[in-house]
């Protein structure tokens, strides 16, 4: 790291607030998880009334969304500048909220979640938190740090949001743990949105050394692979009848075509799909947990709102 970005590091002009400790464990890409979380403890498509919203189902989504946001934290520390690079996530790349900070704040979220689940859990659900955490740990810590060797980096996404997040809702939900052909396509389909992302980082990422999926396949292969695992994802939830996984995969693949033979280096559209699919699967949720939309609504709302006061941007962004 060079000298530059060091200064930069070591501290910002701003003073942390006590939402910024909120916002560092971005909310935004915690959709997904509470997707997956929440379709893996509902059964297919159908619609579940109040009776499902139970203490167990919001004591396990609040365990499970504390342990994934310190992954979000300590994935932020050891990506500062890299992320300094890429001029996003601001907290910790400004100096606004130390490393120390983020640090107690993760050992606070860890023990948290272990209580809650200890508490109101069954023993297997803490069983998925600690592989979650020893998953989460490799993804960003040296030496494993899977986060930059490619296809790692790829197969940890998908086991931790496609696989543990629907284990840990079905035995949260009361459904037990769910058949695996079952929550085959969500591995799958959150590999190819995982590699899309990497795409809109390229050039930050290979000025910090950070060698990503993306950055080792290069656009062409990226976007073909990302399809080809959208693809199979189709496959598997059509072979496992699962319907919901179908038709959010089919209303998603539309947006991964339209990067076909683009320059997605200096395509402004390049998260669309990963936007877009985020979008779907969550309503696919809210098909059977309706009031996750109203929540995320409201979320989004209170996003916008603090990073346009603090920051000046617009973000999340839906362009």
């Amino acid at each position: 790291m060079d000298q530059g970005i060091e200064k930069q590091l070591s501290g910002g002009g701003q003073s942390s607030v006590p939402a910024d400790y909120f916002f560092l464990l971005r909310p935004m890409i915690l959709i997904p998880v509470w997707s997956f979380f929440l379709l893996g403890a509902s059964s297919d498509s159908e619609s579940i009334g109040p009776e499902a919203y139970s203490i167990k189902l919001i004591a396990g989504l609040i365990s499970f969304t504390l342990m994934t946001g310190s992954f979000y934290i300590i994935n932020q520390v050891t990506d500062r500048g890299s992320d300094l690079e890429n001029d996003k996530l601001f907290l910790l790349p400004r100096g606004i909220i130390s490393v120390r900070g983020a640090v107690v704040e993760t050992i606070i979220l860890i023990l948290s979640s272990f209580i809650i689940s200890a508490l109101f859990m069954p023993l297997a659900f803490s069983i998925i938190l600690l592989a979650g955490l020893i998953l989460g740990a490799a993804y960003s810590i040296e030496p494993v740090r899977l986060k930059r060797r490619p296809f790692f980096d790829i197969a940890a996404n998908a086991a931790g949001i496609g696989v543990l997040a629907p284990l840990a809702g079905g035995i949260a939900g009361g459904v037990g743990i769910p058949d695996l052909m079952k929550i085959l396509p969500y591995p799958l389909a959150v590999a190819s949105v995982h590699l899309v992302t990497t795409l809109a980082d390229l050039e930050g990422d290979r000025r910090s050394g950070l060698r990503t999926s993306g950055a080792a396949l290069g656009n062409n292969w990226s976007i073909i692979i990302s399809v080809l695992l959208m693809l199979g994802a189709l496959l598997a939830a059509f072979l496992a009848g699962n319907s919901t996984a179908l038709y959010a995969v089919l209303l998603s693949l539309p947006f991964y075509l339209v990067l076909a033979g683009r320059d997605t280096e200096s395509d402004s559209k390049v998260l669309l799909p990963a936007k877009a699919a985020t979008i779907i699967f969550a309503v696919a949720a809210g098909v059977s947990f309706r009031l996750f939309l109203p929540f995320l609504a409201v979320l989004i709302l209170v996003t916008r709102l603090y990073y346009s006061r603090r920051f000046g941007i617009s973000y999340p962004s839906f362009r």
